[in-house]
Protein backbone atom coordinates (compact mmCIF):
# COMPACT_ATOMS: atom_id res chain seq x y z
CA UNK A 1 0.00 0.00 0.00
CA UNK A 2 1.47 3.45 -1.04
CA UNK A 3 0.65 6.90 0.87
CA UNK A 4 2.39 9.50 -1.53
CA UNK A 5 2.18 13.34 -0.84
CA UNK A 6 0.82 15.06 -4.30
CA UNK A 7 1.92 18.59 -4.95
CA UNK A 8 0.05 20.66 -7.69
CA UNK A 9 1.25 23.43 -8.99
CA UNK A 10 -0.27 25.51 -12.24
CA UNK A 11 1.45 22.89 -14.34
CA UNK A 12 -1.31 20.38 -13.49
CA UNK A 13 -4.03 22.63 -14.37
CA UNK A 14 -2.72 23.11 -17.73
CA UNK A 15 -2.20 19.62 -18.74
CA UNK A 16 -5.78 18.57 -17.37
CA UNK A 17 -6.73 17.43 -20.66
CA UNK A 18 -5.64 15.75 -23.44
CA UNK A 19 -7.33 18.18 -25.51
CA UNK A 20 -7.05 16.81 -29.17
CA UNK A 21 -8.93 13.79 -27.12
CA UNK A 22 -11.84 16.29 -27.32
CA UNK A 23 -14.34 16.73 -30.75
CA UNK A 24 -14.02 19.76 -33.12
CA UNK A 25 -17.59 20.70 -32.25
CA UNK A 26 -15.44 22.15 -28.83
CA UNK A 27 -13.26 24.50 -30.44
CA UNK A 28 -13.51 27.28 -27.46
CA UNK A 29 -11.71 24.46 -25.06
CA UNK A 30 -8.23 26.52 -25.75
CA UNK A 31 -9.86 29.55 -24.38
CA UNK A 32 -10.30 28.63 -20.76
CA UNK A 33 -6.97 26.82 -20.60
CA UNK A 34 -5.67 27.61 -16.76
CA UNK A 35 -2.89 29.86 -17.39
CA UNK A 36 0.96 29.68 -15.93
CA UNK A 37 1.13 32.68 -14.06
CA UNK A 38 2.86 34.68 -16.08
CA UNK A 39 0.05 34.19 -18.49
CA UNK A 40 -2.69 35.47 -15.70
CA UNK A 41 -3.34 38.53 -17.68
CA UNK A 42 -3.73 37.47 -21.12
CA UNK A 43 -5.87 39.88 -23.04
CA UNK A 44 -6.31 37.54 -25.52
CA UNK A 45 -7.94 35.30 -24.10
CA UNK A 46 -9.47 36.92 -20.38
CA UNK A 47 -10.21 40.25 -21.60
CA UNK A 48 -13.69 40.59 -20.87
CA UNK A 49 -13.16 39.61 -17.27
CA UNK A 50 -10.20 42.05 -17.04
CA UNK A 51 -12.11 44.84 -18.27
CA UNK A 52 -14.65 44.42 -15.28
CA UNK A 53 -11.97 45.17 -13.13
CA UNK A 54 -10.52 48.59 -14.52
CA UNK A 55 -9.18 49.49 -10.63
CA UNK A 56 -5.90 47.59 -11.52
CA UNK A 57 -5.68 48.46 -14.49
CA UNK A 58 -2.39 50.20 -13.77
CA UNK A 59 -1.33 47.46 -12.10
CA UNK A 60 -1.83 44.95 -15.30
CA UNK A 61 0.15 47.36 -17.64
CA UNK A 62 3.25 47.36 -15.07
CA UNK A 63 3.41 44.09 -14.64
CA UNK A 64 3.12 43.23 -18.56
CA UNK A 65 5.81 45.87 -19.17
CA UNK A 66 8.04 44.30 -16.30
CA UNK A 67 7.21 40.97 -17.83
CA UNK A 68 9.17 41.37 -21.04
CA UNK A 69 11.80 43.06 -19.59
CA UNK A 70 15.35 41.76 -20.51
CA UNK A 71 15.80 40.79 -16.87
CA UNK A 72 13.16 38.04 -16.86
CA UNK A 73 11.69 38.68 -13.87
CA UNK A 74 8.61 36.09 -13.08
CA UNK A 75 5.19 37.52 -12.08
CA UNK A 76 5.54 36.23 -8.42
CA UNK A 77 8.77 38.63 -8.55
CA UNK A 78 7.35 41.53 -9.93
CA UNK A 79 3.88 41.13 -7.78
CA UNK A 80 5.96 40.37 -4.57
CA UNK A 81 8.38 43.87 -4.71
CA UNK A 82 4.99 45.78 -5.23
CA UNK A 83 3.16 44.29 -2.55
CA UNK A 84 6.05 44.76 0.22
CA UNK A 85 8.07 47.58 -1.27
CA UNK A 86 5.93 49.78 -3.57
CA UNK A 87 3.07 50.06 -1.49
CA UNK A 88 5.21 52.32 0.55
CA UNK A 89 5.45 54.70 -2.24
CA UNK A 90 1.63 54.27 -3.88
CA UNK A 91 -0.96 53.24 -0.81
CA UNK A 92 -3.63 53.27 -3.80
CA UNK A 93 -1.98 49.93 -4.82
CA UNK A 94 -3.79 48.20 -2.18
CA UNK A 95 -6.76 48.74 -4.18
CA UNK A 96 -5.72 47.05 -7.23
CA UNK A 97 -4.25 44.12 -5.33
CA UNK A 98 -8.28 44.02 -3.95
CA UNK A 99 -9.21 44.27 -7.63
CA UNK A 100 -7.24 41.50 -8.48
CA UNK A 101 -8.54 38.68 -5.71
CA UNK A 102 -11.91 39.35 -7.30
CA UNK A 103 -10.81 39.37 -10.70
CA UNK A 104 -8.40 35.84 -9.71
CA UNK A 105 -11.42 34.67 -8.35
CA UNK A 106 -14.27 35.00 -11.30
CA UNK A 107 -11.27 33.63 -13.53
CA UNK A 108 -10.69 30.95 -12.16
CA UNK A 109 -14.26 30.03 -11.57
CA UNK A 110 -14.67 30.36 -14.78
CA UNK A 111 -11.99 28.38 -15.93
CA UNK A 112 -13.65 25.67 -13.53
CA UNK A 113 -17.17 25.63 -15.26
CA UNK A 114 -15.77 25.93 -18.81
CA UNK A 115 -13.12 23.79 -18.57
CA UNK A 116 -13.95 21.35 -16.35
CA UNK A 117 -14.14 17.65 -18.91
CA UNK A 118 -14.73 14.32 -16.71
CA UNK A 119 -12.45 12.25 -18.17
CA UNK A 120 -9.22 14.30 -16.68
CA UNK A 121 -5.60 13.39 -15.98
CA UNK A 122 -7.04 14.07 -12.13
CA UNK A 123 -9.59 10.89 -12.59
CA UNK A 124 -6.42 8.54 -14.21
CA UNK A 125 -4.71 9.30 -11.04
CA UNK A 126 -7.25 8.54 -8.48
CA UNK A 127 -7.93 5.15 -10.21
CA UNK A 128 -4.15 4.39 -9.99
CA UNK A 129 -4.32 5.55 -6.15
CA UNK A 130 -6.87 2.74 -5.55
CA UNK A 131 -4.70 -0.17 -7.03
CA UNK A 132 -2.92 0.61 -3.81
CA UNK A 133 -5.24 1.30 -0.94
CA UNK A 134 -6.99 4.59 -2.32
CA UNK A 135 -4.88 6.95 0.11
CA UNK A 136 -2.83 10.11 -0.11
CA UNK A 137 -2.95 13.48 0.51
CA UNK A 138 -3.24 16.57 -1.69
CA UNK A 139 -1.36 19.60 -1.14
CA UNK A 140 -2.92 21.92 -4.53
CA UNK A 141 -2.01 25.73 -5.07
CA UNK A 142 -4.16 26.25 -7.38
CA UNK A 143 -7.30 28.19 -7.40
CA UNK A 144 -9.34 26.38 -9.81
CA UNK A 145 -11.92 23.72 -8.36
CA UNK A 146 -10.66 20.79 -11.08
CA UNK A 147 -8.96 17.85 -8.75
CA UNK A 148 -11.85 18.81 -5.95
CA UNK A 149 -14.42 18.32 -8.87
CA UNK A 150 -12.28 15.07 -10.22
CA UNK A 151 -12.79 13.92 -5.86
CA UNK A 152 -16.81 14.87 -5.96
CA UNK A 153 -15.22 17.47 -3.00
CA UNK A 154 -16.90 20.60 -5.31
CA UNK A 155 -20.26 20.91 -3.76
CA UNK A 156 -19.11 21.17 -0.09
CA UNK A 157 -20.65 23.27 2.36
CA UNK A 158 -17.68 24.10 4.66
CA UNK A 159 -13.59 24.12 3.80
CA UNK A 160 -12.87 21.79 6.95
CA UNK A 161 -14.73 19.11 4.66
CA UNK A 162 -11.80 19.29 2.43
CA UNK A 163 -9.47 17.30 5.13
CA UNK A 164 -11.67 14.45 5.59
CA UNK A 165 -11.61 11.27 4.39
CA UNK A 166 -8.94 8.79 2.73
CA UNK A 167 -7.92 11.55 -0.08
CA UNK A 168 -7.63 14.83 1.90
CA UNK A 169 -7.27 18.10 0.07
CA UNK A 170 -4.75 21.34 1.55
CA UNK A 171 -5.23 24.30 -0.83
CA UNK A 172 -2.39 26.25 0.31
CA UNK A 173 -3.45 29.47 -1.41
CA UNK A 174 -7.32 28.91 -1.36
CA UNK A 175 -9.98 28.18 -3.79
CA UNK A 176 -11.92 30.79 -6.22
CA UNK A 177 -15.20 30.11 -3.93
CA UNK A 178 -13.22 31.10 -0.24
CA UNK A 179 -14.47 34.62 1.25
CA UNK A 180 -14.19 35.71 3.70
CA UNK A 181 -17.45 37.20 5.55
CA UNK A 182 -17.00 40.07 7.57
CA UNK A 183 -19.78 42.25 9.45
CA UNK A 184 -19.97 46.22 8.39
CA UNK A 185 -21.69 49.39 9.35
CA UNK A 186 -24.22 49.53 7.26
CA UNK A 187 -25.74 53.02 7.93
CA UNK A 188 -25.28 54.87 4.93
CA UNK A 189 -23.73 52.08 2.71
CA UNK A 190 -26.87 49.59 2.53
CA UNK A 191 -26.74 49.81 -1.64
CA UNK A 192 -23.17 49.23 -1.82
CA UNK A 193 -21.70 45.75 -3.03
CA UNK A 194 -19.20 44.21 -1.08
CA UNK A 195 -16.90 44.47 -3.99
CA UNK A 196 -17.45 48.75 -3.80
CA UNK A 197 -16.84 48.45 0.57
CA UNK A 198 -13.76 46.09 -0.19
CA UNK A 199 -12.31 48.73 -2.13
CA UNK A 200 -13.14 51.38 0.24
CA UNK A 201 -11.29 49.14 2.98
CA UNK A 202 -8.58 47.76 0.45
CA UNK A 203 -5.36 48.76 3.10
CA UNK A 204 -7.06 47.71 6.26
CA UNK A 205 -8.43 44.80 5.10
CA UNK A 206 -4.55 43.51 4.02
CA UNK A 207 -2.84 45.24 6.90
CA UNK A 208 -1.13 41.62 8.90
CA UNK A 209 -2.17 43.33 12.10
CA UNK A 210 -6.19 43.37 10.93
CA UNK A 211 -8.53 41.92 13.56
CA UNK A 212 -10.08 38.45 12.01
CA UNK A 213 -11.49 37.30 14.56
CA UNK A 214 -15.07 38.55 13.16
CA UNK A 215 -14.65 37.10 10.11
CA UNK A 216 -15.70 33.56 8.77
CA UNK A 217 -14.68 31.62 5.98
CA UNK A 218 -17.25 30.71 3.99
CA UNK A 219 -18.60 29.12 0.59
CA UNK A 220 -21.42 31.29 -0.76
CA UNK A 221 -23.87 29.48 -2.48
CA UNK A 222 -23.84 32.37 -4.64
CA UNK A 223 -21.50 32.55 -7.60
CA UNK A 224 -21.22 36.18 -7.21
CA UNK A 225 -21.27 37.47 -3.70
CA UNK A 226 -19.62 40.19 -4.37
CA UNK A 227 -21.72 41.65 -6.80
CA UNK A 228 -24.51 41.43 -4.21
CA UNK A 229 -25.62 45.12 -2.20
CA UNK A 230 -24.45 44.45 1.67
CA UNK A 231 -27.67 42.95 3.32
CA UNK A 232 -28.78 43.27 6.34
CA UNK A 233 -27.67 41.08 9.59
CA UNK A 234 -29.36 43.80 11.54
CA UNK A 235 -30.53 47.39 11.71
CA UNK A 236 -26.81 48.95 11.78
CA UNK A 237 -24.72 46.51 10.32
CA UNK A 238 -24.45 43.75 7.04
CA UNK A 239 -22.46 41.25 5.84
CA UNK A 240 -20.06 41.95 2.89
CA UNK A 241 -17.48 39.35 1.16
CA UNK A 242 -14.33 39.52 -0.50
CA UNK A 243 -12.19 36.69 -1.45
CA UNK A 244 -9.70 34.59 0.43
CA UNK A 245 -7.24 33.90 -1.61
CA UNK A 246 -3.29 34.43 -0.98
CA UNK A 247 -1.68 36.69 -3.80
CA UNK A 248 0.64 35.06 -6.11
CA UNK A 249 3.62 36.62 -4.26
CA UNK A 250 6.57 34.82 -2.57
CA UNK A 251 7.10 34.23 1.19
CA UNK A 252 7.24 31.53 3.90
CA UNK A 253 3.82 32.37 5.39
CA UNK A 254 1.87 33.02 2.30
CA UNK A 255 -0.82 30.79 3.19
CA UNK A 256 -4.68 31.16 3.75
CA UNK A 257 -5.74 27.69 4.26
CA UNK A 258 -6.87 27.40 8.14
CA UNK A 259 -4.64 26.64 10.42
CA UNK A 260 -5.91 23.63 11.73
CA UNK A 261 -5.56 22.33 7.72
CA UNK A 262 -1.44 22.90 8.17
CA UNK A 263 -1.38 21.01 11.63
CA UNK A 264 -2.78 18.10 9.75
CA UNK A 265 -0.32 18.23 6.76
CA UNK A 266 2.40 18.79 8.99
CA UNK A 267 0.59 15.40 10.98
CA UNK A 268 0.27 13.30 8.12
CA UNK A 269 3.56 13.53 6.65
CA UNK A 270 5.44 11.21 8.55
CA UNK A 271 3.17 8.13 7.34
CA UNK A 272 3.60 9.40 3.80
CA UNK A 273 6.21 7.21 2.04
CA UNK A 274 7.06 9.27 -2.09
CA UNK A 275 6.31 12.42 -2.69
CA UNK A 276 4.95 13.40 -6.55
CA UNK A 277 5.08 16.65 -7.69
CA UNK A 278 3.32 17.72 -10.49
CA UNK A 279 3.37 21.41 -12.08
CA UNK A 280 5.15 23.04 -9.00
CA UNK A 281 8.58 24.75 -9.20
CA UNK A 282 9.06 24.49 -5.43
CA UNK A 283 8.78 28.13 -5.11
CA UNK A 284 6.54 28.37 -1.64
CA UNK A 285 9.17 28.11 0.42
CA UNK A 286 6.46 26.73 3.29
CA UNK A 287 5.74 23.71 1.68
CA UNK A 288 9.62 23.12 0.61
CA UNK A 289 10.56 23.82 4.46
CA UNK A 290 8.35 21.49 5.34
CA UNK A 291 8.93 18.54 2.55
CA UNK A 292 13.34 19.36 3.49
CA UNK A 293 12.68 18.86 7.49
CA UNK A 294 10.65 15.24 6.88
CA UNK A 295 13.38 14.10 4.70
CA UNK A 296 15.93 14.81 6.96
CA UNK A 297 14.31 12.37 9.32
CA UNK A 298 14.37 9.92 6.52
CA UNK A 299 14.44 8.96 2.92
CA UNK A 300 11.07 9.40 0.73
CA UNK A 301 11.40 9.40 -3.21
CA UNK A 302 10.52 12.07 -5.20
CA UNK A 303 9.03 11.95 -8.68
CA UNK A 304 9.00 15.39 -10.61
CA UNK A 305 6.94 15.94 -12.85
CA UNK A 306 7.40 19.38 -15.03
CA UNK A 307 8.16 20.01 -18.86
CA UNK A 308 11.05 21.18 -20.76
CA UNK A 309 13.04 23.23 -18.11
CA UNK A 310 12.37 20.65 -15.64
CA UNK A 311 15.89 19.56 -15.24
CA UNK A 312 16.95 22.99 -15.05
CA UNK A 313 14.69 23.18 -12.24
CA UNK A 314 16.28 20.16 -10.20
CA UNK A 315 19.84 21.30 -10.58
CA UNK A 316 18.64 24.12 -8.86
CA UNK A 317 17.18 22.75 -5.77
CA UNK A 318 19.22 22.05 -2.37
CA UNK A 319 20.97 18.87 -2.28
CA UNK A 320 18.75 17.04 -0.03
CA UNK A 321 15.91 17.75 -1.92
CA UNK A 322 17.95 16.78 -5.51
CA UNK A 323 18.90 13.54 -4.05
CA UNK A 324 15.72 12.18 -3.20
CA UNK A 325 14.44 12.92 -6.64
CA UNK A 326 14.26 9.39 -8.30
CA UNK A 327 12.71 10.36 -11.46
CA UNK A 328 12.05 13.39 -13.37
CA UNK A 329 9.45 13.33 -16.32
CA UNK A 330 9.71 16.32 -18.43
CA UNK A 331 6.85 15.82 -20.85
CA UNK A 332 4.28 16.92 -18.56
CA UNK A 333 1.40 15.19 -16.02
CA UNK A 334 -0.12 13.25 -18.95
CA UNK A 335 3.27 11.33 -19.93
CA UNK A 336 3.64 11.01 -16.41
CA UNK A 337 0.36 8.87 -16.21
CA UNK A 338 1.02 6.73 -19.37
CA UNK A 339 4.38 6.24 -18.67
CA UNK A 340 4.77 2.39 -17.07
CA UNK A 341 7.42 4.31 -14.74
CA UNK A 342 5.37 7.37 -13.73
CA UNK A 343 2.56 4.30 -13.26
CA UNK A 344 4.39 2.03 -10.88
CA UNK A 345 5.98 5.06 -9.19
CA UNK A 346 2.51 5.74 -8.18
CA UNK A 347 1.62 3.02 -6.46
CA UNK A 348 4.24 0.28 -6.46
CA UNK A 349 5.67 -0.69 -2.55
CA UNK A 350 9.16 -0.73 -4.10
CA UNK A 351 9.48 3.09 -4.62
Amino acid sequence: MSFPLVVLGAGASLDFLKRNEYPDHEPDLDQYIPPLTDRLFDGTKFHEILARYQEMNQLVAYIRVKLRGENLKTFETILTDLYLEKVKLDKGLYVSFMALLYYISELFGTITEKYYRPHNNYGALLKMLSFSGNKAVFVNFNYDLLLEKSLGKSEITTVDELISGELPVIKIHGGYNWYWRRIVNAWGDEKKNSYQLSLNFAEGLFQSNQDKSKWELVLPKSKTPWRMPAYGRDFMSAYSYHPSLALPITGKNNYVCPEQHILYLKQLLGSIDRIIIIGWKLGDPFLKDLIVEELNKRNVSIAFVGHSKAQNIVNELDEKLKTNIKLIDDKGFSNFLSSDEGERFIYDEKV
